[in-house]
């Protein structure tokens, strides 16, 4: 692996996990604990994430978007119980949005043999859903973003604009008192209107994405009515996003 390719690596995952060590990196990449601080140390120089004693943590601002195998592996225990809590949510009959995303596919696990209409659009969870036999399933078609395998774009906007729907599962790479934002403007535009075609809108963020400005932000927070989170969410972080959304109900998973 060339220096470059293998700092760009490290860099997602650092991103995607709020944190990593030396050690952990070392072993991952097969290379010295001073090859890795080298690595980092450039990285933070390029101000792509920032050092701290024995590894690094990541920017509050987030340039980089993680593959979706990386994602999906990334908090793995946290993320099945938000999905789990985030399904128990939903009643029998509701019509629902499941936005593209690791949690996500998550909750689509938990939803297998429930009575649903479902819009999705992501192909790894139409993949999942498509076996499950009391789901009517809606595929929203649009433009191809290849990371996460996701359709969006002004066709998938449009029709999404047609449709009314009782809730939103929505995932973030970033939420904070300034509100929701992920890390590529391409997904911004399906991410708004998914929020716009329904009634309640409730976030899945584990709590390596709290705090966290990312690159491009969705919506502010009066748009958002529940986020559900792991147990170990930071309360001092929690209490800042309180006071600016109040009624905002948090749920930990």
């Amino acid at each position: 692996m060339l220096v470059d390719e293998r700092r760009h690596r490290i860099a997602e995952i650092v991103i995607a996990q709020g944190v990593a060590t030396v050690a952990e990196l070392s072993k991952a990449f097969g290379v010295s604990h001073v090859t890795i601080r080298a690595d980092l140390e450039a990285l933070a120089n390029q101000g792509d994430l920032k050092r701290n004693r024995g590894g690094a943590v990541a920017n509050p601002t987030a340039r980089f978007t993680p593959a979706f195998q990386e994602r999906s592996s990334v908090n793995r225990e946290e993320k099945q119980a938000i999905a789990k809590k985030a399904a128990d949510l939903l009643a029998e009959g509701d019509w629902i949005i499941l936005d593209a995303g690791s949690t996500a596919l998550y909750v689509a696990e938990h939803l297998m043999k429930r009575e649903l209409t479902i819009a999705v659009n992501s192909t790894y969870t139409a993949n999942k859903l498509v076996d499950a036999p009391h789901v009517s399933l809606i595929h929203i078609g649009g433009s191809l973003y290849r990371p996460s395998l996701s359709f969006v774009g002004k066709l998938a906007e449009a029709h999404l604009d047609e449709l009314h729907f009782d809730r939103v599962l929505l995932g973030v790479n970033g939420i904070s008192e300034t509100g929701i934002s992920v890390n590529n403007v391409i997904e911004v535009g399906i991410k708004r209107q998914m929020i716009n075609s329904s009634t309640e809108v409730i976030v899945l963020a584990d709590s390596s994405k709290l705090g966290i400005e990312s690159l491009a932000r969705i919506s502010a927070l009066d748009r958002i009515h529940k986020l559900v989170t792991n147990k170990g969410a930071s309360q001092s972080i929690l209490r800042r996003i309180r006071k600016v959304q109040p009624q905002l109900e948090v749920l930990l998973a």
